[in-house]
């Protein structure tokens, strides 16, 4: 079963709907940078034909979620390390400066790029299964 909340609005045809934080979603904190609020709102596909005022089971395919969770944090940091040791071992063999700036340096701008073209991307998740879907009216 998946997660009930409030459809609070609607968009074409997704819902805005509001739910309540559960425990594991509160330790992530990664939708609220750490904010106390205990509602969250979320855009889910509408596939239950729910209206404003209605409760819904919202779901999120674990899979689907599990990749978009690689894709938002994997490779990133997969980049940052990989720039870090090309900093590093690239100042160390041209002899610049501090090895320990470079690598911090190029691991930071890698992390930069990798995000930009997430971001270029992002037109394809929105698209595929990376969004919540609301399946079933509870009465």
């Amino acid at each position: 079963m998946g997660e009930v909340g409030e459809v609070v609005g609607r968009e074409a045809n997704k819902l805005v709907v509001k739910m309540q934080r559960t425990e594991a979603c509160a330790k992530c904190r990664a939708c609220t940078a750490g904010l106390e609020s205990k509602d969250m709102i979320i855009k889910a596909v509408n596939m239950c034909e729910a209206n404003i005022g209605d409760k819904v089971e919202v779901v999120l395919d674990n899979s689907n979620f599990m990749k978009a969770t690689l894709i938002m944090y994997g490779i990133p940091f997969i980049a940052f390390m990989i720039g870090v040791f090309a900093g590093y071992y690239g100042a160390l063999k041209l002899s610049l400066g501090s090895p320990e700036l470079a690598g911090i340096g190029l691991g930071i701008v890698l992390v930069i790029i990798v995000y930009l073209i997430i971001r270029t991307q992002e037109y394809r998740f929105k698209e595929g299964g990376y969004i919540p879907k609301a399946i079933n009216v509870i009465k």
